[in-house]
């Protein structure tokens, strides 16, 4: 899914969906997707940003450079918490044709994020950066359970991540939790399983998932076993799917 958007374009959408966030999410089916607002005297809930970033073809010293330089300034802001940046190793159905680095910032708040998208997404740094890259997809996720979520408690140097962003298919949303809970207790009795955390995008009522693996050759084989298994053909069955990536810690 390339972005075929002018870069002046990228960067109008990109702030409109983080200055949008903190309205909530759209009801895009039957079920309730509804998220906690801040309001006084109600704490408020982390959110995590997740980029999925195809570095466009040539480009890909200029995007290193331009990524160090924003993510640090990135960092400096005030409400950001936490940022990782991954390299993308595999994905489907066709294979990537550059690189693919996946970027996933916490910030303390919907509010928080929004103000640093106000602050930066203008500026130079920013520019040069989205410059370099077509954005796969991009999505602003908190926990569907309504606890908040550290990636540092799950995830370490030589693990492996899965991040999936999918939406039900019209006329499926009473299945996805039953076919959902098949397939992912399948996941969890496979050796090297770490974890699974399902999200939502508050923005849009995307559903994402991330799931954990000890090392690469677990993820191999798990994905190996759960690829001919009727629980996975059922539960793909009523999804569409918007981007899927298998990551390697980059830096953090």
């Amino acid at each position: 899914m390339r972005s075929f958007f002018p870069f002046t374009s990228l960067l109008s959408v990109g702030l409109a969906v983080l200055m949008s966030c903190a309205q909530g999410p759209n009801q895009t089916d039957g079920t309730d997707q509804s998220q906690p607002k801040s309001e006084p005297g109600m704490e408020p809930r982390s959110v995590m940003e997740i980029a999925i970033r195809k570095v466009k073809e040539g480009q890909e010293d200029a995007f290193a450079t331009a990524r160090t330089t924003f993510i640090h300034t990135l960092k400096m802001q005030e409400g950001v918490q936490k940022d990782w940046e991954f390299k993308s190793f595999f994905t489907m159905p066709e294979p990537d044709d550059t690189d693919v680095f996946v970027g996933m910032t916490r910030y303390e708040s919907l509010e928080a994020m929004q103000a640093i998208a106000g602050k930066l997404m203008q500026s130079p740094e920013a520019g040069q950066f989205f410059s370099t890259f077509d954005m796969k997809s991009f999505v602003a996720v908190q926990p569907v359970d309504g606890g908040d979520f550290r990636l540092e408690d799950h995830i370490q140097n030589g693990n492996v991540l899965e991040v999936a962003v999918r939406t039900v298919k019209t006329g499926s949303e009473d299945e996805f939790e039953p076919k959902r809970r098949a397939f992912f207790d399948l996941i969890a009795r496979q050796p090297g399983y770490l974890f699974d955390r399902e999200f939502v995008d508050v923005q849009t009522g995307d559903k994402v998932v991330l799931i954990g693996w000890s090392s690469m050759e677990d993820f191999q084989k798990g994905a190996g076993f759960l690829q001919g298994q009727p629980q996975m053909g059922d539960f793909f069955g009523i999804l569409d799917v918007k981007a899927y990536q298998a990551l390697m810690l980059f830096s953090k």
